[in-house]
C-alpha cells in the first residue's frame, strides 16, 4: 500500500470508525495508529496473521464503502477549503464546528 493510500484510509477511518465494530476498529488503529505489523498484531489479538490481513483489507473495503455513499470526508474538505478562502475567525469557527482543530 502506497503512503497516499494509507493517509486516504487513515482519513476514512477518522470519519467513519464508529461505524466499525470494537473489534475491527482496534484492529485497524493497531496497525495504521500504532503502527504494528500484522505479526505483533496477531500475537495480541491470539489470531493468525492471515486473519489481521483479512480484517484491515475488509476494514478498508467498507470505509471506502462508506465514503461512496456517505461522502462525508469529501464534503469535509470541502468546507476546509472553503474556510482557507475566508480567513480570520470565520475560518477558525468552521474549523472548530468540524473538529479540526
Amino acid at each position: 500500500m502506497s503512503v497516499e493510500e494509507s493517509v486516504y484510509a487513515s482519513e476514512l477511518f477518522d470519519e467513519y470508525s464508529s461505524l466499525l465494530t470494537d473489534n475491527k476498529r482496534e484492529i485497524f488503529e493497531m496497525h495504521f495508529k500504532l503502527d504494528l505489523s500484522l505479526g505483533e498484531i496477531a500475537e495480541i489479538r491470539g489470531v493468525s496473521r492471515q486473519s489481521v490481513s483479512d480484517c484491515i483489507a475488509s476494514v478498508r473495503a467498507q470505509l471506502i464503502s462508506f465514503e461512496e455513499k456517505l461522502h462525508l470526508l469529501k464534503k469535509k474538505k470541502e468546507i476546509l477549503r472553503f474556510a482557507d478562502s475566508l480567513g480570520g475567525n470565520a475560518k477558525k469557527e468552521l474549523e472548530k464546528i468540524l473538529g479540526e482543530n
